[in-house]
Protein backbone atom coordinates (compact mmCIF):
# COMPACT_ATOMS: atom_id res chain seq x y z
CA UNK A 1 0.00 0.00 0.00
CA UNK A 2 1.60 3.32 -0.70
CA UNK A 3 0.85 6.60 1.18
CA UNK A 4 -2.28 7.79 -0.28
CA UNK A 5 -4.09 10.46 1.94
CA UNK A 6 -6.43 8.49 4.57
CA UNK A 7 -10.16 9.41 3.85
CA UNK A 8 -10.86 8.20 7.52
CA UNK A 9 -8.67 7.19 10.43
CA UNK A 10 -10.64 3.44 10.76
CA UNK A 11 -10.05 3.07 6.91
CA UNK A 12 -7.52 0.66 7.70
CA UNK A 13 -9.55 -1.61 10.56
CA UNK A 14 -12.78 -1.61 8.10
CA UNK A 15 -10.56 -2.66 5.36
CA UNK A 16 -9.06 -6.05 7.65
CA UNK A 17 -13.03 -6.56 8.81
CA UNK A 18 -13.74 -6.83 5.03
CA UNK A 19 -12.29 -10.65 5.68
CA UNK A 20 -14.42 -11.21 8.60
CA UNK A 21 -15.67 -14.88 8.99
CA UNK A 22 -19.09 -13.28 10.48
CA UNK A 23 -21.49 -12.13 7.18
CA UNK A 24 -22.58 -9.19 10.06
CA UNK A 25 -19.44 -7.89 10.58
CA UNK A 26 -17.98 -7.77 6.77
CA UNK A 27 -21.53 -5.89 5.88
CA UNK A 28 -21.39 -3.64 8.64
CA UNK A 29 -17.49 -2.64 7.18
CA UNK A 30 -18.97 -2.70 3.56
CA UNK A 31 -21.42 0.11 5.11
CA UNK A 32 -18.69 2.03 7.26
CA UNK A 33 -16.56 2.13 3.57
CA UNK A 34 -19.75 3.34 1.54
CA UNK A 35 -20.03 6.00 3.56
CA UNK A 36 -16.86 7.37 3.16
CA UNK A 37 -17.85 7.96 -0.69
CA UNK A 38 -15.75 8.78 -3.49
CA UNK A 39 -12.80 10.05 -1.20
CA UNK A 40 -12.42 6.20 -0.10
CA UNK A 41 -11.93 4.84 -3.69
CA UNK A 42 -8.56 5.09 -4.52
CA UNK A 43 -7.48 3.40 -1.27
CA UNK A 44 -10.21 0.90 -2.10
CA UNK A 45 -8.89 0.14 -6.17
CA UNK A 46 -5.18 -0.05 -4.17
CA UNK A 47 -6.43 -2.90 -2.07
CA UNK A 48 -8.65 -4.51 -4.43
CA UNK A 49 -5.26 -4.65 -6.51
CA UNK A 50 -2.79 -5.72 -3.97
CA UNK A 51 -3.46 -6.38 -0.58
CA UNK A 52 -2.22 -9.90 0.91
CA UNK A 53 -6.29 -11.07 1.60
CA UNK A 54 -7.79 -12.64 -1.50
CA UNK A 55 -11.33 -11.94 0.02
CA UNK A 56 -10.02 -8.48 0.59
CA UNK A 57 -8.92 -8.08 -2.83
CA UNK A 58 -12.72 -9.09 -3.63
CA UNK A 59 -14.58 -7.37 -1.13
CA UNK A 60 -12.71 -4.11 -1.90
CA UNK A 61 -13.55 -4.17 -5.55
CA UNK A 62 -17.29 -4.42 -4.69
CA UNK A 63 -17.29 -1.90 -2.23
CA UNK A 64 -15.79 0.43 -5.03
CA UNK A 65 -18.91 -0.95 -6.97
CA UNK A 66 -21.08 0.02 -4.57
CA UNK A 67 -19.78 3.71 -3.83
CA UNK A 68 -20.07 4.47 -7.99
CA UNK A 69 -23.57 3.13 -8.30
CA UNK A 70 -24.74 4.95 -5.51
CA UNK A 71 -23.39 8.07 -7.25
CA UNK A 72 -24.86 7.37 -10.41
CA UNK A 73 -27.96 6.63 -8.65
CA UNK A 74 -27.47 10.28 -6.98
CA UNK A 75 -26.77 11.66 -10.43
CA UNK A 76 -29.86 9.95 -12.19
CA UNK A 77 -32.37 11.58 -9.94
CA UNK A 78 -31.14 14.62 -10.35
CA UNK A 79 -31.28 13.99 -14.27
CA UNK A 80 -34.38 12.75 -13.70
CA UNK A 81 -36.15 15.92 -12.32
CA UNK A 82 -35.71 18.33 -14.50
CA UNK A 83 -38.45 19.42 -17.37
CA UNK A 84 -38.80 16.65 -20.30
CA UNK A 85 -37.40 19.84 -22.67
CA UNK A 86 -34.19 20.22 -20.20
CA UNK A 87 -33.78 16.44 -19.46
CA UNK A 88 -29.83 15.54 -21.11
CA UNK A 89 -29.96 12.41 -23.25
CA UNK A 90 -26.44 12.47 -23.76
CA UNK A 91 -25.69 12.67 -19.86
CA UNK A 92 -28.26 10.01 -19.73
CA UNK A 93 -26.86 7.41 -21.77
CA UNK A 94 -23.35 8.22 -20.16
CA UNK A 95 -24.54 7.44 -16.70
CA UNK A 96 -26.69 4.19 -17.65
CA UNK A 97 -23.32 2.89 -19.16
CA UNK A 98 -21.47 3.74 -15.57
CA UNK A 99 -24.09 0.91 -13.61
CA UNK A 100 -22.56 -1.56 -15.81
CA UNK A 101 -18.80 0.31 -16.60
CA UNK A 102 -18.27 1.89 -12.91
CA UNK A 103 -14.42 3.38 -14.30
CA UNK A 104 -16.38 5.03 -17.36
CA UNK A 105 -14.95 8.31 -18.45
CA UNK A 106 -17.81 9.66 -20.26
CA UNK A 107 -15.15 13.03 -21.12
CA UNK A 108 -13.27 10.96 -23.44
CA UNK A 109 -15.92 9.61 -25.60
CA UNK A 110 -17.60 13.12 -25.86
CA UNK A 111 -14.97 14.27 -27.11
CA UNK A 112 -14.99 11.36 -29.46
CA UNK A 113 -18.72 12.64 -30.88
CA UNK A 114 -17.06 16.08 -31.39
CA UNK A 115 -14.37 14.39 -33.84
CA UNK A 116 -16.91 12.71 -35.37
CA UNK A 117 -19.00 15.85 -35.64
CA UNK A 118 -15.76 18.12 -36.77
CA UNK A 119 -14.79 15.72 -39.22
CA UNK A 120 -18.59 16.08 -41.24
CA UNK A 121 -18.88 19.52 -40.40
CA UNK A 122 -17.11 21.28 -43.25
CA UNK A 123 -18.72 19.14 -46.39
CA UNK A 124 -21.75 20.75 -44.80
CA UNK A 125 -21.18 23.46 -47.10
CA UNK A 126 -21.58 21.98 -49.90
CA UNK A 127 -24.83 20.43 -49.00
CA UNK A 128 -27.94 22.76 -50.24
CA UNK A 129 -30.77 20.24 -48.82
CA UNK A 130 -31.19 18.44 -45.54
CA UNK A 131 -31.11 15.10 -46.98
CA UNK A 132 -28.20 15.70 -48.78
CA UNK A 133 -26.67 17.04 -45.09
CA UNK A 134 -27.68 13.72 -43.80
CA UNK A 135 -26.06 12.07 -46.59
CA UNK A 136 -23.12 13.27 -45.53
CA UNK A 137 -23.44 12.22 -41.97
CA UNK A 138 -24.78 8.43 -43.07
CA UNK A 139 -21.36 8.48 -45.62
CA UNK A 140 -19.06 9.52 -42.58
CA UNK A 141 -20.87 7.20 -39.98
CA UNK A 142 -21.95 3.76 -41.75
CA UNK A 143 -19.52 4.12 -44.60
CA UNK A 144 -16.30 5.36 -43.32
CA UNK A 145 -16.66 4.59 -39.63
CA UNK A 146 -18.20 1.41 -40.07
CA UNK A 147 -21.10 1.62 -37.17
CA UNK A 148 -23.77 -0.94 -38.31
CA UNK A 149 -26.79 -2.97 -36.63
CA UNK A 150 -25.86 -6.76 -34.73
CA UNK A 151 -27.93 -8.60 -36.38
CA UNK A 152 -25.90 -12.03 -35.45
CA UNK A 153 -25.95 -10.89 -31.61
CA UNK A 154 -28.90 -8.40 -31.50
CA UNK A 155 -29.23 -9.18 -27.43
CA UNK A 156 -25.92 -8.34 -25.72
CA UNK A 157 -26.36 -5.91 -23.94
CA UNK A 158 -23.35 -4.30 -25.04
CA UNK A 159 -25.44 -2.59 -27.73
CA UNK A 160 -27.47 -0.70 -25.28
CA UNK A 161 -24.66 0.53 -23.74
CA UNK A 162 -23.49 3.78 -26.03
CA UNK A 163 -19.72 3.68 -25.02
CA UNK A 164 -19.97 0.06 -26.15
CA UNK A 165 -21.29 1.34 -29.36
CA UNK A 166 -18.82 3.58 -29.54
CA UNK A 167 -15.95 0.86 -29.27
CA UNK A 168 -17.53 -2.07 -31.29
CA UNK A 169 -19.25 -0.11 -33.88
CA UNK A 170 -22.68 -2.47 -33.34
CA UNK A 171 -25.71 -1.19 -31.87
CA UNK A 172 -28.99 -2.10 -31.64
CA UNK A 173 -31.91 0.59 -33.19
CA UNK A 174 -32.16 2.57 -30.38
CA UNK A 175 -28.60 3.26 -29.58
CA UNK A 176 -27.42 3.46 -33.14
CA UNK A 177 -30.37 5.86 -32.96
CA UNK A 178 -28.94 7.91 -30.21
CA UNK A 179 -25.35 8.21 -31.60
CA UNK A 180 -26.90 9.62 -34.80
CA UNK A 181 -28.80 12.18 -32.99
CA UNK A 182 -25.82 13.00 -30.86
CA UNK A 183 -23.30 13.55 -33.63
CA UNK A 184 -26.13 15.43 -35.59
CA UNK A 185 -27.39 17.77 -32.94
CA UNK A 186 -23.18 19.14 -33.24
CA UNK A 187 -24.19 19.35 -36.46
CA UNK A 188 -27.03 21.62 -35.31
CA UNK A 189 -29.13 19.44 -38.10
CA UNK A 190 -33.03 19.42 -37.20
CA UNK A 191 -33.40 16.08 -35.78
CA UNK A 192 -35.24 14.63 -32.88
CA UNK A 193 -36.08 10.40 -31.79
CA UNK A 194 -39.08 8.37 -33.65
CA UNK A 195 -40.93 5.74 -31.02
CA UNK A 196 -41.71 3.32 -33.63
CA UNK A 197 -42.51 -0.34 -32.21
CA UNK A 198 -40.17 -2.71 -32.44
CA UNK A 199 -37.47 -0.38 -33.96
CA UNK A 200 -36.43 2.88 -33.12
CA UNK A 201 -35.74 5.07 -35.50
CA UNK A 202 -34.50 9.14 -36.26
CA UNK A 203 -36.77 11.81 -37.50
CA UNK A 204 -35.78 14.60 -39.37
CA UNK A 205 -37.40 17.71 -40.65
CA UNK A 206 -37.31 21.11 -41.43
CA UNK A 207 -39.94 23.45 -43.58
CA UNK A 208 -39.46 21.56 -47.01
CA UNK A 209 -38.57 17.74 -46.13
CA UNK A 210 -39.59 15.43 -43.72
CA UNK A 211 -37.46 12.05 -43.42
CA UNK A 212 -37.23 9.33 -41.35
CA UNK A 213 -33.60 7.04 -40.50
CA UNK A 214 -33.00 3.65 -39.88
CA UNK A 215 -29.68 3.72 -38.32
CA UNK A 216 -29.96 0.11 -37.64
CA UNK A 217 -30.08 -0.52 -41.51
CA UNK A 218 -27.28 2.09 -42.43
CA UNK A 219 -29.47 5.09 -42.24
CA UNK A 220 -31.44 4.39 -45.07
CA UNK A 221 -34.19 6.72 -45.67
CA UNK A 222 -38.13 6.26 -45.20
CA UNK A 223 -40.98 8.37 -45.84
CA UNK A 224 -43.90 9.27 -43.54
CA UNK A 225 -46.02 6.22 -46.07
CA UNK A 226 -43.39 4.20 -46.02
CA UNK A 227 -43.04 4.29 -41.91
CA UNK A 228 -46.58 3.27 -42.13
CA UNK A 229 -46.17 0.23 -44.42
CA UNK A 230 -43.19 -0.80 -41.97
CA UNK A 231 -45.33 -0.37 -38.80
CA UNK A 232 -48.05 -2.74 -40.47
CA UNK A 233 -46.19 -5.48 -41.87
CA UNK A 234 -44.47 -5.42 -38.13
CA UNK A 235 -47.76 -6.51 -37.30
CA UNK A 236 -48.41 -3.39 -34.96
CA UNK A 237 -51.68 -1.36 -35.29
CA UNK A 238 -50.69 2.05 -36.57
CA UNK A 239 -50.81 4.53 -34.51
CA UNK A 240 -49.86 8.32 -35.59
CA UNK A 241 -48.24 9.31 -32.70
CA UNK A 242 -45.74 6.49 -33.23
CA UNK A 243 -44.21 8.33 -35.89
CA UNK A 244 -44.07 12.15 -33.82
CA UNK A 245 -40.91 13.08 -32.37
CA UNK A 246 -40.29 11.73 -28.71
CA UNK A 247 -38.16 13.34 -25.88
CA UNK A 248 -35.01 11.97 -24.35
CA UNK A 249 -36.81 10.70 -21.18
CA UNK A 250 -38.96 8.35 -23.17
CA UNK A 251 -35.75 7.35 -25.64
CA UNK A 252 -34.01 6.68 -22.04
CA UNK A 253 -36.77 4.40 -20.79
CA UNK A 254 -36.77 2.58 -23.90
CA UNK A 255 -33.11 1.60 -23.43
CA UNK A 256 -33.36 0.87 -19.63
CA UNK A 257 -36.81 -1.32 -20.56
CA UNK A 258 -34.62 -3.00 -23.13
CA UNK A 259 -31.84 -3.97 -20.30
CA UNK A 260 -34.18 -5.06 -17.68
CA UNK A 261 -35.65 -7.43 -20.65
CA UNK A 262 -32.13 -8.77 -21.27
CA UNK A 263 -30.94 -9.22 -17.73
CA UNK A 264 -34.31 -10.93 -16.62
CA UNK A 265 -33.61 -13.65 -18.85
CA UNK A 266 -30.16 -13.58 -18.78
CA UNK A 267 -31.32 -14.11 -14.92
CA UNK A 268 -28.65 -11.10 -13.57
CA UNK A 269 -31.06 -10.07 -10.90
CA UNK A 270 -28.53 -7.34 -9.55
CA UNK A 271 -28.72 -5.66 -12.67
CA UNK A 272 -32.16 -6.69 -13.15
CA UNK A 273 -33.19 -4.57 -10.26
CA UNK A 274 -30.78 -1.72 -10.59
CA UNK A 275 -31.98 -0.62 -14.22
CA UNK A 276 -35.59 -0.70 -12.76
CA UNK A 277 -34.88 1.71 -10.53
CA UNK A 278 -33.54 4.47 -12.86
CA UNK A 279 -36.89 3.62 -14.83
CA UNK A 280 -38.46 4.29 -11.68
CA UNK A 281 -36.63 6.98 -11.44
CA UNK A 282 -37.21 8.56 -14.72
CA UNK A 283 -40.84 7.85 -14.49
CA UNK A 284 -42.03 8.05 -10.73
CA UNK A 285 -45.12 7.74 -11.34
CA UNK A 286 -45.39 4.78 -14.10
CA UNK A 287 -46.34 5.78 -17.21
CA UNK A 288 -43.36 4.98 -19.20
CA UNK A 289 -44.03 4.22 -23.43
CA UNK A 290 -43.87 0.50 -23.67
CA UNK A 291 -42.14 0.21 -26.90
CA UNK A 292 -38.92 -2.16 -26.82
CA UNK A 293 -36.74 -3.32 -29.66
CA UNK A 294 -38.05 -6.32 -31.53
CA UNK A 295 -35.82 -9.26 -32.88
CA UNK A 296 -34.61 -8.14 -35.98
CA UNK A 297 -36.11 -9.26 -39.37
CA UNK A 298 -34.22 -10.31 -42.23
CA UNK A 299 -34.68 -7.69 -45.16
CA UNK A 300 -36.50 -8.83 -48.43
Amino acid sequence: MTNSPVPDPNFPALLKLLSDESPEIVETARLKLIEMGEGAVPLLEEAARSHEDPKVRVEAKAVVERIRLAQVGSEWKELSAVPDEELDLERGVFLMAKVSYPGLDPESYRRRLDEMADQIRPNLKSASTLKEQLNLVNQFLFKNQGFRGNWNDYFNPENSYINRVLDRKLGIPVTLSVLYLLVCRRLKLPIQGAGIPGHFMVKCNDSKTELFVDAFNEGRFLSRPECVQFIVEAGYPYQPEFLTGIGPREILARILRNLILIYVDRQEETLERTMSRLLDTLYPGGGADEAMEGEPEEES
